[in-house]
């Protein structure tokens, strides 16, 4: 087989060259007819016929070029273009119950050479209509990044404020939003520049499918923006009361339901200030008996050029603490009271060991009290011999407004003459009774 084959391989040879020559000349001699196309461009023609009866349109199937058959001579295939051609449908012969528009070539150059008319495919085209909406959005401003450390952002300035978007109802009924994004990553100080608007639905995904719609269109493209980067600065709450509580009760404090607040601004507007401060006009507790509740709206009391950060509560809440006074009576052992300018020539005696002694305070504070803290003293040096009344100083309570003597039982002392040979015994001495040096104690009603 194989020497089949190879037998007088270069007569083969030759013989497949010239069977291909003298194809070659038959052709060029008959020059023959053959078919061929071209995939020209779909021009859309009176597009304001719709526009003027309120409608927008979309080709169905989205094509948007379609083929032109011809016939050619063999030897001219070579020569005819795609820009020989113009193809297009007018959209004033459309058939409107069915949206059916015939397509129609023209021959633009070359036309010696073409034979017979060249013929669109597919010859008709489907227009899908659609009522046209315009509607109005206000432009919102989005920012991405995160500015650096210290800044955060202000308020953006963009113009214009509002854009109309015009496209199909099925189209426009999606948007919710229209807004600029501007991107403020490690940003500390003002951006400015022109963004172009986007789509946003309702859970704030972006429609960018719309975006890239032709039929979907927008009076300004370009929106020019300035955005405000501030500085950012935490400041503490000074919280100042006036007034005074009812009769039986104490102030004991305030509590807010926050200590301190971020706030923005100019740099030089928030150098020198280190406090929101509410005036005590805002936390009165005149006549107060319990708790009472106040909200203040901080944005008052701001200073100039200076406003809270995007996150923070305008308003808090602050209580003024009052607490109900308890009154308790505390058994005081008379030894446990200093004698002051006691002489030695006299000596003292009580008529009484222990004296009762009723204090007000908070319960809190009383239950921390007890009678040797009084610091109770008598004052002797004015005492002659004989009966005199004792009248009793609590220096404690003197330092320690925690605490009120509301009543204490008041002693007589005896004072006598020493007799010769007595021991001077100082100027000051505790009284006669002994062995006492913790207190008993009682609670009374107030």
């Amino acid at each position: 087989m194989k020497e089949k084959l190879t037998n007088n391989l270069g007569l083969k040879i030759i013989s497949v060259f010239l069977a291909f020559f003298v194809w070659l000349a038959v052709v060029n001699i008959s020059n023959p007819e053959v078919s061929d196309y071209q995939e020209v461009p779909l021009e859309i023609l009176n597009e304001g016929v719709l526009e003027a009866n309120n409608l927008t349109y979309e080709v169905v199937g989205g094509k948007n070029t379609v083929t032109v058959s011809y016939k050619v001579q063999t030897l001219d295939t070579g020569t005819i273009k795609p820009s020989d051609f113009r193809a297009y449908i007018d959209l004033a012969e459309m058939y409107e119950p069915t949206g059916a528009v015939q397509v129609k070539v023209e021959v633009l150059r070359h036309k010696n050479l073409l034979i017979g008319q060249p013929v669109a495919r597919p010859g008709v085209i489907r227009i899908s209509t659609e009522n046209l909406q315009r509607k109005r959005f206000d432009l919102g401003v989005n920012t991405v990044g995160t500015t650096e450390d210290g800044y955060t952002v202000g308020t953006a300035t963009i113009s214009p404020t509002y854009v109309y978007v015009s496209g199909p109802v099925s189209k426009v009924g999606q948007i919710s939003k229209v807004g600029i994004e501007i991107d403020v990553d490690n940003a500390n100080s003002n951006r400015t520049g022109t963004a172009t608007p986007k789509f946003y639905d309702a859970n704030g995904n972006e429609l960018v499918d719309l975006e890239t719609d032709d039929r979907v269109t927008l009076n300004h493209s370009e929106v020019d923006y300035e955005l405000a980067i501030l500085k950012e600065k935490r400041l503490a709450l000074d919280l100042k009361v006036e007034g005074r509580v009812a009769d039986g009760y104490r102030y004991t404090g305030v509590e807010s339901s926050v200590n301190s607040v971020a706030v923005v601004g100019l740099k030089s507007n928030l150098a020198d200030v280190t406090a929101v401060t509410i005036p005590p006009s805002e936390l009165n507790m005149d006549g107060a008996t319990g708790d009472r509740e106040v909200t203040i709206d901080l944005t008052k009391y701001l200073p100039n050029g200076v406003q809270l950060a995007e996150d923070e509560n305008k308003e808090i809440t602050v209580t003024i603490k009052v607490e109900p006074l308890e009154s308790r009576t505390y058994v005081l052992h008379t030894s446990q009271i200093k004698q002051v300018g006691a002489s030695s020539q006299y000596e003292y005696e009580y008529d009484r060991s222990t004296i009762n002694v009723l204090i007000r305070g908070l319960k809190e504070d009383l239950d921390q009290l007890t009678a040797d803290q009084f610091g109770a003293e008598i004052d002797v040096s004015a005492m002659t011999p004989g009966e005199n009344d004792g009248e009793v100083m609590f220096q404690a309570f003197y330092e320690n407004s925690a605490y009120e003597v509301v009543y204490y039982d008041h002693p007589q002392i005896t004072v006598r003459e020493i007799g010769p040979g007595a021991t001077d015994g100082g100027d000051e001495t505790s009284g006669t009774d002994d062995g006492e040096t913790a207190a008993d104690e009682t609670t009374a009603a107030d």
